[in-house]
């Protein structure tokens, strides 16, 4: 039975300053307001098209233990008892919290990732189908869809939120996988939401010009996709499948 994480445990895996009791038990991360309840820990990030502080008063009528910002405290609004912890990057700041409250479940799976331009999803339905064959249960994300076991749901993005990663990798141990298969794509990894994760197994495609829009430059795109083998995750793969016949 993993051991309940606490405020002032998440505050230091984050590097945050934490105003509010320490003490406080955390049940659950999110980014989703809707989701932040009772035991939740909010993350409040501020994006291109809307500012998620706005949700703070929400999710402080739901339960919220206490909110993830980059602001200051005094710059949003907070309330008696409400926890508050300031961290200098958001959203690398919930990968790291998503993977504290769940207990690291990565560690007690066999993980691929796979990058590359094309063939990611091709390669994540392969290797998924491998121990299907066998009657176990598998987790896999990807563009198409989300599956974990037998239940299957469409994909809103190539690579989940890092708050919607971990708690799926936390269901797929719960449920008896061994095996979890996704797909990771370069914005993803930009974002973070592959942060924290810990791959048995990393595969790398190909890479050929797509996502300029974002990335700008070929060199940016390449840089983006190394993430998945050079470390900056948090560790490297133990295991990386290069495919060489692809120029």
């Amino acid at each position: 039975m993993n051991e309940p994480i606490t405020l002032k445990q998440i505050a230091e895996v984050t590097g945050a300053n934490l105003s509010g009791n320490g003490t406080t038990i955390v049940t659950d991360v999110s980014h989703d307001s809707r989701r932040a309840g009772p035991g939740g820990l909010f993350v409040a990030v501020k994006g291109g098209l809307f500012d998620a502080h706005k949700f703070i008063p929400q999710v402080i009528e739901q339960g919220a233990v206490g909110v993830i910002s980059e602001l200051d405290p005094a710059q949003s609004q907070t309330a008696g008892g409400f926890a508050w912890l300031q961290v200098d990057n958001v959203r690398r700041a919930m990968a790291l919290a998503a993977a504290e409250v769940h207990h690291h479940p990565s560690r007690e799976l066999q993980l691929v990732g796979i990058t590359g331009t094309n063939g990611k999803t091709t390669t994540a339905y392969l290797i998924a189908s491998i121990p299907e064959a066998a009657g176990e249960p598998v987790l896999m994300t990807g563009t198409v869809e989300y599956r974990i076991g037998s239940e299957r749901c469409k994909a809103d993005r190539t690579t989940p939120e890092a708050t919607d990663m971990q708690r799926l990798l936390r269901q797929a141990v719960d449920l008896g996988c061994r095996t979890a298969v996704m797909e990771a794509s370069s914005q993803a990894m930009d974002f973070h939401r592959c942060d924290a994760l810990e791959y048995s197994v990393a595969v790398f495609s190909n890479l050929t010009r797509d996502h300029l829009d974002y990335h700008k430059t070929m060199e940016n795109y390449w840089y983006a996709k190394q993430r998945l083998f050079d470390g900056r995750l948090g560790s490297r793969p133990k295991t990386s499948v290069i495919n060489i016949d692809d120029p």
